[in-house]
């Protein structure tokens, strides 16, 4: 665990800078370029806009559209989040490119000791993140996560760079601010460590912001025409007016994240409640198609079919991608799935029997059929391969209608990849059938965009709802009326309570950004050199103790003291600045201060 910190001597302050800094300085302002990087779970790509396009008409903003879809008819405007490196680890290739030299090595047997790994990011989705956690590949074994994410990265920035050049447009990595997007409901451990994975990309603290997913794309909504919004209301409604409230629904390939907002008349974005949500993305269609293989085949075969034939595999995971885009609540009779000859011979060959025997003794007699490489199935069946993933977004949604905050609100914002799909769009607006449901176009590009927009200008968001309550220890003299005895210690022969926990932030209440919460502390003995301020965060509105469970330590400002015979007092203060949180300490007889940006890992 470790932190940055740096020091602002004299009475004013002054500057200072930090590689981990994230307070919009006069060097991100200054750059050419906003160039925003949307690292997703299934599909990752990036846009950008330039300051003077941007000042001219802010929705104007470029995104790659020529990523090349190899063998299969799937057109994105973003890559697969896949990324191959060789047997010393060294990066090979990304997105299609990585996944058709996997292939083409596997077809060759070649592909063993090469290092493969597809939709890693959910690993990020864990409580607890380090900055050694380890990733397996599609084989199990193992790299850091850190240099996976780094490569990625590193290679979504040079594309970039090569396609400005392509374009006649010679711009620098150093005249570009980059913004990079996570979800809202992810720990601030794993923001930090995307920030870190950007570092490793030679991408400088001091030119990268963290956009929140869901605040990134109610921003560029702001934006949107409303000839360009299609849904219950569409062309007629836009929520660009003050005083509207909205939730946004942000379903991607791993998450759905969600949050509530509402638009102030200063154009800025007030949070009204704290992000939520869960692993309830687009790979758990997945699942569930993968969970009926199974009680047809059985998970033996399967796993044999995987580990042996990676490139029919792969075809399997690409055809499934387009068909869960073409899937209707309306769709009748059967869908055709091309499902690779080597499945069923695979099953052949270790059960000695075939595959339609197989179906014969399970659940899907007469609801599938299977001959060669067609999978045909009751429409029904695959509608259904929804229904975990959609009933718990609906549930959630309306456990969030019951919130004090939230009540009232009828306007629902649904961006992400997985937002285009209609059968997510259908059991939404059915579960929400008074409310206005707004479907941007190319609903799945709004992050991205609005990640952009949030790079030009961040204070759009004014104010969020803080997810923990934040503060440091104490050692308040110890009352045996309200303090434990096992916290009793002493200090220079007095009794002290330890480990007590001194709020700062609560958890449930709205922070405006850049607002900050002080408290001034004493030294416990004269001549004490350093006064140690250690930073904790609990998920509890109101925790007792630094020591209980779920509060976590984020980090230390350790503040220099002068030579004194006397206590000396400092004054603390926390603050929340783009996304992250920023403690500043003065040590009041020089005004010297000291300032932190946390890495939370």
């Amino acid at each position: 665990m470790s932190q940055y910190q740096y020091q602002v001597s004299g009475a004013t302050g002054g500057g200072g800078s930090s590689s981990a800094g994230t307070v919009l300085g006069s060097d991100k302002k200054d750059k050419l370029l906003v160039a925003a990087i949307d690292f997703g779970t299934t599909f990752s790509g990036y846009a950008f806009s330039f300051k003077h396009d941007y000042q001219a008409d802010p929705s104007k903003v470029s995104t790659n559209q020529n990523w090349v879809a190899g063998s299969m008819a799937l057109v994105s405007l973003k890559a697969p989040t896949v990324v191959l490196f060789d047997e010393n680890k060294k990066f090979h290739s990304f997105g299609y490119e990585a996944e058709n030299t996997y292939s083409e090595l596997a077809l060759d047997g070649e592909h063993h000791k090469w290092y493969f790994f597809k939709r890693f990011k959910m690993r990020l989705h864990e409580k607890k993140i380090t900055r050694g956690i380890e990733i397996d590949d599609d084989k199990g074994r193992k790299m850091k996560a850190i240099d996976v994410f780094g490569a990625v990265i590193r290679y979504l920035k040079d594309h970039l760079l090569d396609l400005l050049k392509t374009r006649g447009t010679e711009v620098q990595n150093k005249d570009i601010h980059w913004v990079l997007t996570v979800p809202a409901i992810w720990t601030d451990s794993a923001k930090q460590f995307m920030r870190e994975a950007a570092y490793k990309a030679d991408i400088d603290g001091s030119q990268l912001s963290i956009a929140l997913e869901p605040e990134a794309a109610s921003l560029y909504c702001q934006m949107i025409p409303t000839d360009k919004i299609h849904g219950s209301e569409g062309a007629k409604f836009a929520v660009a007016s003050p005083g509207t409230k909205y939730m946004v629904i942000d379903l991607g390939g791993g998450t759905a994240d969600i949050t509530v907002h509402e638009r102030q008349a200063d154009g800025g974005l007030k949070e009204l409640h704290k992000a939520s949500g869960g692993a309830w993305g687009g790979t758990k269609v997945d699942e569930e198609f993968y969970g009926t293989l199974l009680r047809i085949i059985g998970g033996p075969v399967f796993q044999k079919f995987k580990d042996d034939c990676k490139a029919d595999y792969l075809d399997l995971q690409r055809e499934l991608e387009t068909k869960k885009r073409t899937i209707k609540p309306d769709s009748s009779g059967k869908i055709t799935i091309k499902v690779p000859v080597a499945i069923s011979t695979t099953y052949s060959e270790e059960m000695a029997e075939n595959v339609t025997e197989a179906i014969e003794g399970s659940p899907y007699r007469g609801k599938i059929t299977w001959l060669s490489d067609k999978m045909r199935i009751d429409a029904q069946i695959f509608q259904n391969l929804f229904k975990p993933c959609t009933d718990k977004i609906v549930a959630h949604i309306k456990d969030l209608l019951k919130e004090p905050d939230v009540q009232g609100t009828n306007i629902f914002l649904m961006v992400g990849g997985f937002s285009e799909s209609v059968m997510l769009q259908d059991a939404i607006t059915k579960a929400l059938p008074k409310s206005k449901v707004i479907i941007p176009a190319e609903a799945g590009l709004t992050v991205l965009k609005g990640a952009v927009i949030f790079g030009h200008r961040p204070v759009a968001i004014t104010s969020r709802v803080s997810k923990y309550t934040y503060g440091i220890n104490i050692s308040p003299p110890f009352d045996p009326s309200i303090h434990p005895e096992d916290h009793r210690v002493s200090v220079g022969g007095i009794d002290r309570c330890r480990d007590v926990f001194k709020k700062y932030i609560h958890e449930g209440e709205t922070v405006k950004v850049g607002e900050a919460r002080s408290g001034k502390h004493v030294t416990l003995k004269s001549n004490q050199k350093e006064m140690l301020l250690k930073i904790f965060a609990s998920p509890k509105r109101d925790p007792k103790f630094v020591d209980e469970d779920d509060t976590e330590y984020l980090g230390k400002v350790v503040v220099n003291l002068p030579d004194s015979e006397d206590k000396i007092r400092v004054e603390v203060k926390m603050m929340f600045g783009e996304t992250e949180l920023t403690v500043e300490a003065i040590e009041l007889s020089q005004h010297t201060k000291y300032r932190a940006y946390f890495d939370f890992l």
